[in-house]
């Protein structure tokens, strides 16, 4: 699959049987399992992914917000402190 990748080959079960079938004369049945395999590995990957992503925007949403906080605390002490 990786070699469909690098020569630009779309990975698909048709040129899995012709590069596995026609060309090297092997059985396609385990590269098709191993591609079926492969498949459901990448799409669940790239979810993850998906959700690290989200995950680590929502993290620095939450860590703007405190900062924000803190330096609208620290105006407030300086305000105060000016007014003495």
């Amino acid at each position: 699959m990786k070699m469909m990748e690098i020569t630009g080959t779309e990975v698909s079960f048709d040129n899995m049987k012709k590069w596995v079938g026609t060309d090297l004369g092997k059985s396609s049945q385990k590269a098709e399992s191993d591609l079926t395999l492969w498949g459901g590995v990448k799409s669940k990957l790239e979810m993850m992914e998906t959700l690290m992503k989200e995950v680590e925007i929502r993290e620095k949403k939450k860590q703007a917000a405190r900062l924000e906080a803190k330096a609208e605390a620290a105006m407030k002490k300086a305000e105060e402190a000016s007014k003495i």
